[in-house]
């Protein structure tokens, strides 16, 4: 990642921890100081006074992301590096990458390390993970699959979702994964007998989550 961006981070985690990694947003918000109320879109100022927006329609509890992504500005804001994060990348690109990096913030915020350390010291690297950290952090599978890929350094690592014949979702850090979603996967464990696999039944159709660690070249 690059500098700025790098440092946001680093501020965003230092301030996580000072508040003992709370994970609600509200209650984070209030620790920080940070007040949210509804607006006419979402937006966040780090004043003083701190102030985030949210529109009406989005105002609930299920919106939580909205509201952890919105606190990643705030903590962006707080170190100064907002401009510096823009001026990362091209001028016609500088806001989507702002948003992306308040995204990853907001990630880090609602999956916080001594969660995700959570799940990995009662499962290792498994389906039973991924799903450990979704329950936990009330985050689709989408977001916790993405968390864990990154969070386990030690190998490449690649979690996917499959149903029926296809690919649903999937979140890697092989360069070479071949890996996309809608590609066809019949039968997972013939395509990669090492991966960890889980099947789950309470669906309509039956779904199958993997994970692959440290791909060998004829599996990828």
């Amino acid at each position: 990642m690059r500098r700025a961006t790098n440092q946001a981070i680093a501020f965003a985690l230092k301030q996580h921890e000072a508040v003992n990694h709370i994970v609600e947003p509200e209650p984070l918000a209030k620790a920080w100081g940070v007040i949210i109320i509804p607006g006419k879109a979402n937006r966040a100022t780090n004043g003083p006074p701190s102030v985030i927006t949210l529109k009406r329609d989005t105002y609930a509890p299920r919106q939580r992301f909205t509201m952890h992504h919105e606190l990643g500005h705030i903590m962006i804001q707080r170190a100064g590096l907002e401009e510096a994060i823009k001026g990362e990348v091209d001028a016609e690109d500088a806001q989507d990458h702002l948003e992306m990096v308040a995204s990853y913030i907001g990630s880090l915020l609602v999956m916080p390390d001594p969660l995700v350390r959570r799940a990995f010291d009662r499962y290792g690297v498994t389906p039973q993970t991924v799903l450990d950290l979704q329950s936990s952090a009330r985050v689709s599978f989408a977001a916790a699959s993405r968390r864990i890929a990154l969070a386990h350094t030690d190998e490449p690592t690649t979690i996917f979702l499959s149903g029926a014949t296809t690919v649903l979702d999937v979140a890697s850090t092989h360069p070479r994964s071949s890996l996309r979603p809608y590609s066809r996967l019949p039968d997972p464990r013939a395509s990669f007998p090492h991966a960890a696999l889980l099947t789950l039944s309470d669906h309509i159709r039956p779904r199958t989550i993997g994970v692959i660690v440290g791909w060998r070249e004829e599996e990828a």
